[in-house]
């Protein structure tokens, strides 16, 4: 939770440790009838009902006003089928890596970047170098196609005839 959040609450509303749904509302700047529909909903953590009035504590407050940062969630590769799905998975394992390889740099680990930075590259050189083969076979089978078009096979050819 937001530390400063919480001491400007502790401020503006000394000696409470939880608010009404009307207090809750002049914070969030909403009608209190929406407020509470939003903790009756859950929308608002942490609000209770107690003597049947909400309440809001002060920390879970703070928390819904300016949330705790999270580390980003590194998501699994997807399953490579081929062709552009493959390109994706090597573009997020790339990314994946280099994202690491800079945490590992803010922290000091050196060798554990460089290790990451490296693996990262070699990654996608590879796949680049596939890519590039598979567009040149590609196109290759597209001029042969072509060629085929433009000059037939005679029987007994193994090439079109004038190549």
């Amino acid at each position: 939770m937001s530390e400063r959040m919480l001491d400007l609450l502790i401020r503006q509303w000394p000696g409470k440790t939880h608010l009404s749904a009307e207090e809750t509302a002049k914070v969030l700047m909403q009608h209190p009838y929406t407020v509470r529909e939003r903790m009756r909903n859950g929308e608002l953590p942490g609000a209770v009902k107690r003597d049947g009035t909400w309440k809001m504590p002060l920390p879970d407050l703070a928390e819904h006003l300016e949330p705790t940062p999270k580390a980003p969630q590194i998501p699994s590769p997807p399953v490579i089928v081929g062709g552009a799905r493959r390109r994706k998975a090597v573009v997020m394992n790339f990314r994946r890596d280099r994202f690491w390889a800079q945490v590992a740099r803010a922290l000091g680990d050196f060798e554990t970047a460089d290790a990451l930075d490296g693996r990262a590259q070699a990654e996608y050189d590879e796949q680049v170098r596939l890519f590039q083969m598979e567009r040149a076979e590609r196109r290759r089978a597209g001029l042969m196609a072509i060629a085929v078009q433009a000059h037939p096979l005679e029987p007994g050819d193994d090439e079109p005839s004038g190549l």
